[in-house]
């Protein structure tokens, strides 16, 4: 008897010594405004959304796993799955319908694989050293969605009592806000995929059409179980409150008006100005020249930028924010994406690749590219301001020279008449080396894009 006894005290004792420390949340909620703490890879990271349908002929997760090394080479860091549930077979559109209109908040949509897939997919992501977030559709749900029956008082009603659409969204019907019994049940949806899966955060669909106060118990909730990086569909500043990073689209639409010819350098640095009033509070925006809205409903950004869409998406990649690819655009996807139907993307050649590798990589790997308040943002004074983009970024020794002809003159040639710009920088391209303490002259072609560090 004494010996059981010895024995069970030195099995309790191993059990404490190796047991982990609880997680706690850094998340609170004081006086009804939420303060947290971002994740500690902000600053460096990049978002690639994920169109799982698309991306291969399978159209599963576990075809898409084995891209995870590649996506890993091009510097990618976070993985954006659009949603994963089951689609919704009531007033759907057209044969596969569309990802955001979710019949079962828990449950993995069969035409992507089982939730066992998904799990390895998550720990392949975090195995290759990426992040892996999912897609959450808050403000409505499919007109077959099991609350829908169960709880029919989660939904809005109109003057009739009947439940609605909201906007033309045939396909969806309204969330009512106002129910606490609703907002709890989305939550709990929510802390499901955390606890199940281990996924690293939400983007959150058209945030702004669900009331802040819900989104401050969601984060509050689900950060209780573990840090969470949150992204919010939406350019409405107050969102800053719960959200880590918010949409870019004035970013997005200046860069369409410049090139159609509707604004100048100076109506995109008001847009910049305005972002980098957010970068000193650590509010950082996404930053992109498509996503799948803008693919499968305006075009591709080579239709709707034209010949200044990679010169855009470098400057995208390297001012203070947080960058995004959509999935194809390293191939790159010449054509609109089909919404509701099968439509592969056609991986072949990954022309663009190397561009996403230089610029992913230097924005994980140079200090001055980071989102980060300390790091400076300086515009530079050149011979053709009206024409050329330029400035410099820089934090300690660190700095990133970003240089762009936003015109469609070729040979053209102008200086940097800025003192601030000296010593010798690194194309992050090509890797040839460029001392700026004397010369400090140019001649770029249409569109011509160069990105140094040192």
């Amino acid at each position: 008897m004494k010996k059981f006894s010895y024995l069970f005290l030195i099995i309790l004792g191993t059990n404490a010594c190796t047991s982990k420390q609880p997680y706690k949340s850094k998340t609170t909620l004081v006086n009804n405004k939420l303060q947290y703490e971002t994740v500690n890879w902000l600053a460096h990271t990049n978002i690639y959304e994920v169109n799982i349908r698309q991306y291969t002929p399978e159209g599963n997760f576990q075809a898409f796993q084995q891209h995870l090394p590649r996506l890993k080479a091009m510097g990618v860091e976070v993985l954006w799955l659009m949603p994963i549930q089951p689609i919704g077979i009531q007033n759907r559109k057209e044969s596969l319908g569309s990802y955001y209109s979710i019949k079962d908040y828990t449950a993995i949509n069969p035409e992507f694989g089982t939730l066992q897939d998904f799990k390895h997919l998550v720990e392949e992501a975090h195995r290759n050293g990426m992040k892996l977030i999912i897609d959450w559709v808050a403000n409505h749900s499919s007109w077959d969605n099991v609350w829908i029956t169960s709880h029919p008082e989660y939904y809005a009603k109109d003057s009739t009592g009947k439940m609605y659409s909201p906007y033309d969204w045939s396909d969806v019907v309204q969330f009512d806000h106002k129910s606490a019994a609703q907002q709890e049940a989305m939550v709990k949806a929510m802390e499901f995929w955390v606890k199940e899966t281990d996924i690293d955060g939400f983007r959150c669909d058209m945030a702004h059409m669900t009331p802040l106060d819900f989104w401050k118990k969601a984060r509050l909730q689900c950060d209780s179980l573990k840090q969470l990086f949150w992204l919010a569909e939406t350019q409405d500043r107050p969102y800053f409150e719960v959200f880590d990073v918010i949409y870019g689209w004035e970013w997005l639409h200046k860069m369409e008006d410049y090139y159609k010819g509707h604004t100048s350098i100076a109506g995109l640095d008001s847009v910049l100005n305005l972002y980098l009033e957010d970068v000193a509070k650590n509010k950082y925006r996404l930053l992109f020249t498509s996503n799948h809205d803008e693919n499968s409903w305006q075009d591709t950004e080579y239709k709707r930028l034209g010949n200044s869409a990679r010169a855009f998406a470098a400057l995208c990649a390297s001012l203070p924010g947080v960058p995004l690819v959509y999935s194809g655009q390293e191939e790159p996807l010449l054509r609109k994406l089909n919404f509701f139907n099968k439509d592969d993307i056609g991986f072949n050649q990954y022309a663009m690749a190397p561009f996403y590798k230089a610029f992913l990589g230097a924005k994980k790997n140079n200090a001055a590219m980071a989102a980060d308040t300390s790091v400076q943002y300086m515009r530079l004074n050149t011979s053709a301001n009206d024409k050329v983009f330029a400035c410099l970024r820089k934090k300690d020794a660190a700095e990133v020279l970003i240089v762009i002809n936003l015109s469609s003159n070729d040979h053209m040639g102008f200086e940097i008449q800025d003192t601030r710009l000296t010593g010798t920088f690194r194309n992050i391209q090509n890797q040839e080396s460029n001392n700026f303490s004397g010369e400090k002259a140019f001649m770029m072609n249409a569109w011509e894009y160069v990105v140094y560090e040192k």
